[in-house]
């Protein structure tokens, strides 16, 4: 029954093709006729080319240029060179602007001032009554490492003994207790005596003052006093002032051959000068184990 089905099927197939193929054959037959041949007529006719007559030539003569209201005389089509003088003006004669100032050679990179070789990092007070039984942790900068010392105790190492230290109490004016912790030193280097005081980063008393130069990235100097005269890149220079205040210096320049002398103040580009440099440590009243805390710091 199958087999019937599918054989009918195939015969409408075939019937449906036979019949799309013949009504495009049709319709191609109607297309095709409607193309009409193009009858196309070309005149015999030859171009030919119409002669024009040449221009007579006409004599012109331009007038001479008269005088502007500025001064100048030029032609329309020979315009003068226009130059801008110092002063900011046109001009028809040529101006050359000066040749610029040749640099000053040098800049202050900053100014230092050295930290003192010991400082006071944090005390701890084993009995508030007597600052002799107190426990002190200093800090050496040279050896970058810390020690702990009590009053009378000297440190050969570091070079230092400490002599003595006491705690001041002070009340503001909001009758608030401030402490002032100074310990005594004797500096077996110097031989002198320096107080150092807690919280407070305490310096040489001398600055060092770096220069530097644009024109010579290698040349860096380190002075410390005024008068210095010292060799630059482009020439020779002498270090007048320091300030401290103002991070600046004045520097002259000294001149050469037909170059006058130049004086400047130079301010610090980089670099900050502190002064003080708070150090904050945690304060106990007479621990068992003193050893114990200062391991914390």
């Amino acid at each position: 029954m199958n087999k019937i089905y599918d054989k009918i099927l195939l015969v409408i197939a075939m019937l449906v093709l036979a019949g799309g193929v013949f009504l495009y054959m049709q319709k191609s037959g109607d297309a095709s006729s409607l193309k009409l041949p193009a009858d196309v007529q070309i005149d015999n006719n030859p171009y030919t080319p119409k002669i024009v007559s040449s221009p007579t030539p006409l004599e012109v003569n331009w007038p001479e240029a008269s005088e502007q209201s500025t001064g100048w005389r030029y032609d329309v089509f020979t315009p003068p060179k226009i130059f801008i003088d110092e002063n900011g003006q046109f001009s028809e004669e040529g101006w050359e602007p000066p040749e610029p100032p040749s640099p000053f050679g040098v800049y202050l990179a900053q100014i230092e001032r050295k930290p003192y070789r010991i400082q006071v990092e944090g005390y701890m007070q084993e009995d508030s009554l007597d600052a002799s039984k107190t426990l002190l942790l200093m800090f050496n900068e040279e050896a970058q490492k810390q020690v702990r010392v009590r009053p009378g105790d000297e440190k050969p190492d570091a070079e230092f003994k400490l002599l003595s230290f006491d705690i001041e109490r002070l009340r503001d004016e909001d009758n608030n207790i401030k402490k002032i912790a100074r310990a005594t030193i004797l500096d077996q280097r110097s031989g002198e005596e320096v107080v150092l005081i807690h919280g407070e980063r305490h310096y040489y008393s001398g600055l060092t003052v770096v220069i530097r130069s644009d024109e010579d990235a290698s040349f860096n100097i380190e002075l410390a006093e005024a008068a210095s005269e010292f060799e630059g890149p482009i020439g020779q220079y002498t270090l007048l002032e320091i300030s401290l205040e103002e991070s600046s210096i004045k520097v002259i320049k000294h001149g050469i051959d037909t170059e006058e002398g130049e004086t400047r103040t130079l301010k610090a580009r980089e670099g900050d000068l502190s002064l003080t440099l708070p150090i904050t440590k945690p304060e106990t009243n007479a621990p068992e184990k003193a050893g114990n805390i200062f391991d914390m710091f």
